[in-house]
């Protein structure tokens, strides 16, 4: 038998490749770009256009005119009172015209210190001093039982009155004197013992004082010989400010 000519797709025999044709050629796929033998040109878009939006305005502030009057009113009352309160102090420190009073800046002048026979007061406790005096040895020292001073005893006699409402106790302790180069003495306990009557009544050494009573006694303090106090410290406990006494 002689050669067949090929099937094609169909199932049908290709007289083509039979009569010694080139076998068939597939063309090549349509571009879009090829039409009628020139290419097409490609097709411009005018670009997207921008929209535009309206600019947002700020929001508006609120209005605190509450707030403001407020304040407002604030400040002016306080200025009422700066200046009322600068009015007044300054009215109370000025001298009258002509009348010869210190200026306003002047320094207050220091309270006068008490006098011997003047009664003073400190806490619960009002102090007289009656007098003082000087020595060298206080009680009983021919049968021993007297003390004597390092130098001299300066001796302040000294009435003690409760003034207040509860029972409140002397403290010999807590009373000083100072001579003229300010320096400061204390007490002396031992003399005060001698002192002061044994029974205590009328004592001025570690006494309670009931409310309404008064008590005298004697308070000695040890000084250089010739050296005098020229003031008395006088306080109703340890913890008290203290009353100054002139005893020149």
């Amino acid at each position: 038998m002689g050669e067949q000519p090929p099937w094609n797709s169909y199932g049908q025999q290709d007289p083509n490749q039979w009569q010694g044709q080139p076998p068939y050629q597939s063309q090549p796929p349509y571009s879009p770009q090829q039409t009628y033998g020139r290419q097409q040109e490609p097709q411009h878009y005018p670009p997207p256009q921008q929209q535009f939006y309206p600019p947002q305005q700020p929001p508006k502030k609120k209005r605190h005119w509450v707030r403001n009057i407020f304040l407002s009113l604030a400040g002016f009352i306080v200025l009422i009172v700066i200046v009322s309160v600068a009015t007044n102090g300054g009215s109370n420190g000025t001298p009258a015209a002509g009348s010869g009073a210190a200026p306003a800046n002047a320094a207050p002048a220091a309270p006068q210190a008490a006098k011997i026979g003047t009664p003073v007061r400190d806490g619960k406790f009002q102090f007289t001093v009656t007098s003082v005096s000087h020595a060298k040895s206080v009680g009983d020292t021919a049968d021993g039982f007297g003390d004597t001073a390092q130098g001299e005893y300066t001796i302040v006699h000294v009435t003690v009155t409760n003034i207040g409402s509860q029972p409140q106790t002397l403290d010999d302790s807590s009373q000083y004197v100072y001579d003229a180069s300010g320096r400061k003495y204390d007490a002396s306990t031992n003399a005060d013992i001698d002192l002061n009557s044994a029974s205590g009544s009328d004592s001025v050494f570690f006494n309670d004082i009931n409310p309404g009573n008064t008590v005298r006694g004697e308070l000695a303090f040890d000084m250089p010989a010739g050296l005098k106090a020229v003031k008395a410290e006088l306080h109703d406990s340890a913890f008290s400010g203290g009353i100054t006494v002139n005893l020149r």
